[in-house]
C-alpha cells in the first residue's frame, strides 16, 4: 500500500519540527552546552537554542493560567527565535518533554555565525518560514475544521513509514493530543471511540492506531 504519510493533502497543521537545522551542529563549539531534566522550563529571550537531543514543548498560557500546547520540537532544531529576535513579553514558553541536551548561543555568538557562517543564517530563515507556515495551517485548522478532520491531520503527520497496515504513532498522550487539537479530552475520546466503532480506525494500542480506511482518512486529512 502506498504510504503518503506527512506529505498527504495540503496542510502542514500539527507537524512536529525535526532536524530542520542539523547544519548548526557545525558551530556547537561556539555555544554553551546545557543539560536539562524532563519538565525544565526554558528561559526565553537572552539566548538562541539548538536542541541536540530530546524533545521540547511550546505551550501558550493565558492570563487565567489555561494552557494549550502549540507544537513539539525534536532534536536537530533551533528554537526560541521569536523571543530572541523580538524580546517582547511572551504568553508562551518552552518546557522539556524529555530529558534534553541543548546548546545556547548569545547575541554575540549569533553575530559571529552570521558573519562567518552565512549559510546557517539562510538555514535559520528557511526553518522560521516553515514554522510560520505550520502555525498558520494549524490556526486555520483549529478555526475551520471539525474535530475529526483535525484528528486525521494530526495522525497523518505521525504515520509510521512503511507500515502495512497503515499505522500512526501519536508520540504523545491523548490528553496532550487533545490540547494540540484545541478540544477537551472527553470530546477527543468520544470522536476516537466513534471512529473505532465505524471502522475508520482500529483500536488504539498505547500511542499507536491502525488506519483501516486509508482513502477516507487521507481525504479527511487533506480537507
Amino acid at each position: 500500500m502506498e504510504n503518503r504519510g506527512i506529505n498527504c493533502g495540503r496542510s502542514l497543521a500539527f507537524k512536529e519540527m525535526r532536524e530542520m537545522n542539523s547544519s548548526w551542529r557545525s558551530v556547537l563549539h561556539l555555544g554553551r552546552k546545557l543539560v536539562w531534566d524532563k519538565g525544565h522550563r526554558v528561559p526565553f529571550g537572552r539566548e538562541l537554542y539548538f536542541l541536540d537531543r530530546g524533545r521540547v514543548r511550546l505551550t501558550n498560557q493565558n492570563m487565567e493560567g489555561v494552557e494549550k500546547i502549540l507544537w513539539y520540537i525534536h532534536e536537530g532544531c533551533v528554537f526560541g527565535e521569536t523571543p530572541f529576535f523580538d524580546p517582547m513579553p511572551a504568553e508562551s514558553f518552552f518546557s522539556c518533554a524529555t530529558s534534553c541536551v541543548s546548546y545556547a548561543f548569545t547575541a554575540e555568538n549569533v553575530e559571529e555565525i552570521c558573519k562567518d557562517y552565512p549559510h546557517l543564517l539562510i538555514n535559520l530563515l528557511c526553518s522560521m518560514s516553515r514554522k510560520l507556515r505550520v502555525l498558520s495551517n494549524q490556526a486555520s485548522s483549529l478555526y475551520l475544521d471539525n474535530v475529526l478532520a483535525r484528528t486525521c491531520k494530526f495522525l497523518a503527520q505521525h504515520i509510521i513509514p512503511g507500515s502495512d497496515p497503515l499505522t500512526a504513532d501519536m508520540g504523545v498522550s491523548k490528553q496532550e493530543m487533545a490540547s494540540l487539537l484545541g478540544v477537551h479530552r472527553i470530546s477527543l475520546y468520544k470522536i476516537l471511540r466513534q471512529q473505532e466503532e465505524s471502522g475508520l480506525f482500529g483500536p488504539f494500542s498505547g500511542k499507536t492506531v491502525t488506519i483501516l480506511r486509508p482513502e477516507e482518512f487521507f481525504m479527511l486529512a487533506g480537507s
